[in-house]
């Protein structure tokens, strides 16, 4: 929605700004960890609590509109006198835009998610095992580094928007991510507290600048008739398969490879992969209009085309 609302010198610092604003609850999830972690209701008491801001989507949900280009796609299609199509036949049938030009677009950037997903996977899953078990640190120690940690991927948000909007995205996204898996390196090979402190918020500020300028990305390459399906496809489903594999594989290599860091450390070669793509295969977007950066939206093949 952000990326169809802001004109278009602006885009990669507005959808910087959804991303800082994830900082609010990651701070309120930092400061309950503290006391929920040694309480009678351990980890698992910090799911119940998460339950509760659900309730507030009844609320939002009131006071949103569709944007503007969703709007004129919908006037085009009811002039068009195509019907709007059933929600599970819709579901079966959600790739079918993606079998012509924009096959290879959500190949490329599901790709991107997947490499940096291997900076996301195992910090955001380990970093809490990795500093209590093989450090020693209290709950505290980790709820404080884990604030700092995304306070400075708030501010890494903020700088990687500046930097698509006046740099480009291709840049942008290389250079953090190439920021990313060192950090993450030097935080699972680390033994201080000084420097895995460091190497979390390093790591953190980096990842989340990536993830801001893999979103802009994902936003902008597809046009409004299935932005919304690519983005999800991308940054939820076929993107997250090595988010959720890598702790998985981290966990049955930890033992072999002599221990948790040394297992997640191997994973930091992904962001690398995710630059080669960058910068041989994905367009520059910076400064350009979305229509330009999706063009022969009405090419794009239908449900009613392909029976």
């Amino acid at each position: 929605m952000i990326s169809e609302e802001f004109p278009d010198d602006r885009r990669g610092r507005a959808i910087a700004g959804l991303h800082m604003v994830a900082f609010l609850g990651v701070t309120a999830a930092g400061l309950t960890y503290a006391f929920m972690a040694d309480s009678r209701f351990g980890w698992r008491g910090m799911y119940l609590l998460g339950i509760l801001p659900l309730v507030l989507i009844a609320f939002l949900r009131r006071g949103l509109r569709e944007t503007a280009r969703f709007s004129a796609c919908e006037r085009a299609r009811i002039a068009a006198g195509h019907a709007r199509k059933e929600f599970w036949p819709a579901i079966r049938n959600c790739l079918t835009p993606f079998a012509g030009p924009y096959r290879s677009r959500l190949l490329l950037v599901a790709a991107l998610w997947n490499s940096i997903g291997l900076i996301g996977g195992p910090t955001v899953t380990y970093f809490s095992l990795y500093t209590r078990r093989d450090h020693g640190w209290t709950s505290h120690q980790v709820a404080m580094v884990l604030i700092l940690a995304y306070f400075m991927g708030s501010i890494g948000s903020m700088i990687s928007g500046l930097m698509m909007d006046r740099l480009g995205r291709r840049f942008t996204t290389s250079f953090f991510y190439a920021m990313s898996a060192c950090s993450m390196y030097f935080l699972f090979s680390s033994d201080s507290y000084a420097a895995i402190m460091a190497g979390e918020i390093l790591t953190m500020f980096a990842y989340q600048a990536a993830r801001t300028a893999t979103s802009a990305l994902s936003t902008e390459l597809f046009p409004t008739a299935i932005r919304a399906t690519g983005y999800s496809l991308c940054v939820q489903v076929i993107g997250q398969v090595c988010w959720m594999l890598s702790p998985v594989v981290i966990g049955l290599l930890s033992k072999p490879l002599g221990g948790l860091g040394n297992a997640s450390s191997l994973f930091a070669i992904g962001p690398f992969i995710g630059i080669f793509v960058v910068l041989f295969l994905i367009p520059e977007t910076r400064g350009k209009t979305l229509e330009e950066l999706s063009p022969n939206i009405d090419e794009l093949p239908t449900t009613s085309d392909t029976e």
